[in-house]
């Protein structure tokens, strides 16, 4: 049986309903990726930067040099300064450690110890002229 006119002309007509609705979604789906395009930026160039943002590290206590003070532990990353450190004498080595990592002030310090504010400063700035000479001689 073959279709009438009015059947053709209805399935035509549905026909091109599709295809335009198919058309204009093409058209908003390349638009879409225009617009995000636009907005994103390759790994490949961003900075260095940004892309540490994106990265983690894990840091464990077996990676640090620890020091006991006072009963507490204090971990340094760095092995040529925890070295440096450990060839310092005790004295001088509490009071750079409780200058620099338990924040405490000069006069903190010389309550802490028994010793003047003078006395704590005196140490505390050989010692680090110690540690700077003694990283030179040995940096890699």
């Amino acid at each position: 049986m073959k279709p009438s006119s009015f059947q053709t002309t209805i399935e035509n007509q549905f026909d091109y309903i599709c295809k335009s609705a198919m058309e204009d979604e093409r058209k908003d789906y390349f638009k879409h990726l225009s617009r995000i395009s636009k907005q994103e930026i390759s790994f490949s160039d961003t900075g260095e930067y940004l892309v540490n943002q994106f990265s983690t590290v894990d840091y464990y206590a077996t990676d640090l040099q620890m020091f006991t003070l006072y009963g507490s532990s204090i971990g340094v990353e760095s092995h040529l300064l925890s070295e440096a450190l450990r060839n310092l004498t005790n004295k001088k080595r509490n009071i750079i450690l409780l200058y620099y990592f338990m924040d405490m002030n000069d006069t903190e310090i010389a309550k802490l110890l028994k010793l003047s504010r003078s006395t704590v400063y005196r140490h505390r700035t050989s010692g680090l002229a110690f540690i700077k000479k003694f990283m030179k001689e040995h940096a890699e």
